[in-house]
């Protein structure tokens, strides 16, 4: 078996009066053969992304084959998300021990996701006396042929809420981050799909640190308004009584809100939003030190130089040497 447990590698940006014990949410990517293991990464990449900007969870990721070991009981799968991968060409060929395998798997775990030519499980291993799936249209005549109801749509979330589809493995993608709105709210969700691509970014969801705060927050209003507002004047910071005029309450209400709520305080959320966009520029724009420091509201390249050090214990130019060395990474 392959293991895969993604790790956030700027986790300092997380560190605060608030922190709790993880649960942790195992993920079984299980496939028909081996070769299929390169194009799963992206389901690995996914719930890494949830990860980076998911506090109190971490979600770890195994890929395995059909019956790469025995099925487990339902303490294993108590909780566990079962996604069996199909493409788009072929149904699974199985052996009567496979199917055994594969209807423990389905009756056990807390959630199971079929996609592709997965679906064709539902038949093999008599799921269900009602067969309703995300079928995809190279296997329309087929799933007619064996009792399958196609839904008619990319993704299909059963109504038992145990053993959902997806048509292909892109439609997945969808599908998981429907699953996240569903576990842990909307705005986190809207988070991930804009962190992978799969919607248009937010100004609130530029930074992961801005979206981690928010989620904290439980997307508190306030909370939201003042992030946005910072985010947007990163290049001349504006004062926190002025934050707290334009949101029409006090400095002392302004500051114990966002503390209370997100556990941090506003002026060191403040510094770290310029330190998060600074690292970003050093990454991936050519732009010069001194320039870096004036769009991130820093005096002088010195002054951004010591609380660069004091954040991140690194300097700038360790940052950027990575970058040519090809070694970039997201804060």
């Amino acid at each position: 078996m392959k293991h895969y447990v993604p790790a956030n590698d700027h986790a300092h940006l997380t560190e605060t009066t608030l922190a709790r014990p993880k649960r942790d949410h195992q993920i079984e990517i299980i496939l028909c053969e081996g070769g299929a293991e390169a194009s799963a990464d992206m389901l690995v990449d996914f719930y890494r992304a949830l990860n980076e900007l998911n506090e109190g969870h971490t979600y770890i990721t195994n890929i395995r084959t059909i019956a790469d070991g025995a099925a487990g009981g339902p303490l294993h799968w108590a909780g566990r998300t079962a996604i069996f991968w199909g493409d788009i060409y072929k149904s699974w060929p199985l052996t009567p021990s496979d199917k055994t395998w594969i209807a423990q798997v389905l009756n056990l775990s807390y959630r199971s996701i079929l996609v592709g030519g997965a679906v064709f499980l539902l038949a093999q291993t008599s799921r269900a006396t009602k067969r309703i799936a995300s079928v995809h249209p190279n296997f329309s005549a087929a799933a007619q042929e064996v009792g399958l109801i196609d839904v008619g749509s990319g993704t299909y979330w059963s109504s038992d809420s145990r053993t959902h589809s997806a048509s292909t493995r892109l439609g997945t993608l969808r599908l998981l981050s429907d699953f996240v709105a569903f576990d842990h709210g909307e705005h986190l969700a809207e988070s991930v799909r804009s962190y992978i691509g799969l919607a248009d970014r937010q100004t609130t969801c530029a930074s992961q640190l801005a979206a981690r705060l928010i989620r904290r927050s439980k997307a508190d209003p306030m909370v939201r308004q003042v992030v946005e507002k910072m985010q947007n004047n990163l290049e001349d910071p504006v004062r926190i009584p002025e934050l707290a005029m334009a949101l029409g309450t006090s400095t002392r209400q302004l500051q114990r809100r966002f503390l209370d709520r997100t556990g941090v305080k506003l002026l060191t959320t403040y510094r770290e939003l310029r330190l998060e966009r600074a690292y970003g520029l050093l990454q991936f724009t050519e732009m010069t030190y001194l320039e870096v420091a004036t769009a991130t509201g820093f005096s002088s390249t010195s002054a951004l130089v010591r609380a660069f050090r004091d954040h991140y214990d690194a300097s700038p130019e360790s940052v950027r040497n990575r970058r040519f060395a090809g070694k970039t990474q997201a804060v």
